[in-house]
């Protein structure tokens, strides 16, 4: 297998990859720098987790001029995270160039953004519709960007911006040399890299097979609110050598491990928010088994592949059966056994079922003793109490709860779309949506689904019959400083 070395990669960039523990490039890597380094237009059709931004970075950095305070590279994103990610990983490679890396996105403050451009900076990684803003404000100029990537192009083009991106690109000098990355190349990708590349080389890399062969998979029923005592009752009686426990949110994981450590349970958080030098040393004691336990977001977790992993726990319920066997296959690597567990509320069983169906696998339900739940008779036999018998139909409707609190009607039946006038560039995040609903209407977390954040709007869906009082109550509300304009958009 050829080294970084062998790709010709200079000694300053060498040393930043040595220094970050990079041994050999992936196939993605080795593939695409030799031709981004000869200077030619490369499509790199490759998934999340094979490499591709050192694949894209690394010549980037190779490219730009130190001394030259101009934009010369401008990387595209679809998003804030992937914007931070990109941004964070430029950093760590090119520290030793003495290259200087802005991003801009939007959530925070256009004017820093803007004063960081005019202290000078040769690469600006920004997501689509920030670099519209700034374009626009005069406050980001691409007339010497002659290197320029689209990562998570079809990304763009689900979320509407590839017309943006045809803008941003036009401001670009015409002799520029462009990388486009994408998952996956639909048509209207295609058409843009007709138009806008020169003679690209097209590169087609498979992610690792991720196999969940050789995971044992469970489920464990519980009510919202006693998810993390469910949770610390499952870490206690697994007693996992390593485990990466997942949830949606920053916010989430923060709120987990502080709950966690509140029970005696030893945990670490991984998310976007953390500092660069935090979130390394949290992976760096975790893959160096100095910690047992990760609390992380799917963004923060991509880079980390480690053989001993014995067990990963969804907290939250991943939104689509591929990143179900994503983060599973996190586990039962270099042919050991794995286990995965995933926490689901009783409205969420038709969503585990889902999985089950789409990713062909089987999830059964969790016990102590690492088997099915024992029966009544087994129950006895083992010392427990009889207890009356279960009516199962009326438990799934109605999950047992605290005393202090109120049992919560399931809200059945059609749902409403709902349009929320703010996204990502006010700052919002999919747990400030659900908690504006839930904070101001008396719908529970479980009601609102469908949630997703653009650019400048957002969506949620909830029950049809409260959709008008929800819209209600929420208008006018202030998250993160402003005020939410709602309507329904259909059912």
């Amino acid at each position: 297998m050829p080294t970084f070395a062998d790709l010709g990669l200079s000694k300053p960039l060498l040393d930043a990859l040595a220094h970050l523990g990079y041994e050999r490039p992936t196939p993605i890597q080795e593939q695409a720098i030799p031709e981004l380094l000869a200077g030619r237009d490369v499509i790199g059709q490759a998934q999340t987790g094979t490499g591709k931004t050192a694949a894209f970075g690394l010549p980037l950095l190779e490219f730009v001029d130190p001394e030259d305070q101009e934009v010369q590279a401008l990387v595209l994103t679809p998003t804030r995270e992937l914007c931070i990610q990109v941004t964070q990983a430029l950093r760590a490679y090119g520290e030793r160039r003495g290259v200087e890396i802005v991003a801009i996105f939007g959530g925070a403050p256009i004017r820093d953004q803007a004063a960081y451009l005019r202290q000078g900076a040769q690469v600006v990684v920004g997501t689509v519709g920030r670099v519209m803003d700034m374009m626009s404000r005069h406050f980001l100029v691409l007339s010497d960007a002659r290197y320029v990537v689209l990562d998570e192009a079809d990304e763009m083009l689900d979320l509407g911006f590839l017309e943006d991106v045809e803008t941003i690109l036009s401001r670009c000098p015409s002799g520029r040399q462009t990388a486009l990355f994408s998952a996956t190349i639909p048509l209207e990708i295609s058409r843009l890299a007709e138009q806008r590349m020169f003679d690209p080389v097209t590169i087609k890399v498979r992610a690792e097979t991720l196999t969940i062969d050789t995971v044992d998979q469970f489920y464990v029923e519980v009510g919202v609110r006693e998810k993390a005592e469910a949770l610390a009752r499952v870490l206690k009686s697994e007693r996992p050598d390593q485990a990466i426990i997942f949830v949606r949110t920053k916010i989430g994981a923060d709120r987990l491990a502080r709950a966690l450590g509140d029970r005696g349970v030893r945990v670490k958080a991984l998310h976007g928010d953390m500092t660069q030098g935090s979130r390394d040393g949290v992976m760096l004691a975790f893959k160096g088994g100095r910690e047992r336990l990760l609390v992380a977001t799917d963004i923060a977790a991509r880079g980390l592949d480690i053989s001993g992993v014995s067990h990963v726990v969804n907290y939250d319920l991943p939104n689509s059966p591929d990143l179900y066997v994503h983060r599973i296959g996190r586990t039962g690597r270099v042919g050991r056994s794995g286990r995965a567990i995933t926490l689901v509320t009783p409205k969420q069983r038709r969503d585990l079922a889902a999985i089950e169906r789409h990713a062909n696998t089987e999830i059964v339900e969790w016990s102590a003793n690492g088997g099915p739940p024992p029966s009544e008779a087994e129950a006895r036999r083992d010392g427990e109490p009889e207890r009356a018998p279960r009516d199962e139909k009326r438990e799934r409707r109605q999950p047992r709860r605290p005393r202090h609190t109120k049992p919560h009607a399931r809200e059945d039946g059609d749902r409403a779309k709902l349009m929320i006038g703010a996204g990502r560039a006010d700052g919002l995040e999919p747990a400030d949506v659900i908690g504006a609903i839930v904070d101001h209407s008396h719908l529970e977390g479980e009601d609102v689904t469908g949630v997703r954040v653009l650019e400048r709007f957002s969506f949620a869906e909830v029950p049809f019959r409260r959709a008008e009082e929800v819209v209600k109550k929420v208008r006018g509300k202030r998250v993160r400083g402003t005020e939410l304009e709602l309507e329904v958009t259909g059912r």
